[in-house]
């Protein structure tokens, strides 16, 4: 079934970098202020469910690719997810041991872990968004204004 929305140009095979620690810990920083993982100052996230279509600092296009782009965040949403659940489970049972409440815990503890996957769905978008530009760096093109076509200034 066709889509009315424009294509990107750039496609996930794309070359990809070794990064360094100090850019992953930068990246890092950015995504956790839910920043543009490219400049650091434009807001990623529209709202709750909504992701600007480009950075309003640098003008890097959030969506990197013509396919699903971000269908790669639920992985990292999981991730992050279950970690804290993991977490939170272990705090619960020591700080409890050796009366642990289980019958409180095996209800308590989907009912948690739903409500922080749904806290934590905008938050993964924007660190799929610093991983992909972690791993592939962007390019040029992806900075250019669709209309004009001209190559928006550089941080």
């Amino acid at each position: 079934m066709p889509t009315s929305r424009p294509k990107a140009h750039r496609t996930t095979e794309s070359a990809l970098d070794m990064p360094s620690m100090g850019r992953a810990l930068l990246l890092a920083s950015r995504a956790a202020r839910l920043r543009c993982p490219h400049c650091g100052k434009g807001r990623v996230l529209k709202s709750f469910n909504a992701v600007h279509d480009r950075c309003a600092g640098c003008n890097f296009r959030f969506n990197r690719s013509d396919d699903d782009y971000f269908s790669g965040a639920m992985f990292f949403g999981m991730m992050i997810g279950e970690t804290l659940a993991v977490l939170a489970i272990g705090a619960a049972i020591w700080a409890t041991y050796p009366n642990v409440p289980w019958s409180f815990l095996q209800y308590a503890i989907p009912v948690a872990l739903l409500g922080v996957m749904i806290i934590l769905f905008p938050v993964s978008r924007v660190v799929w968004l610093a991983i992909d530009v972690l791993l592939r760096p962007v390019e040029r093109s992806e900075l250019m204004d669709p209309v004009v076509r001209q190559p928006a200034s550089e941080p």
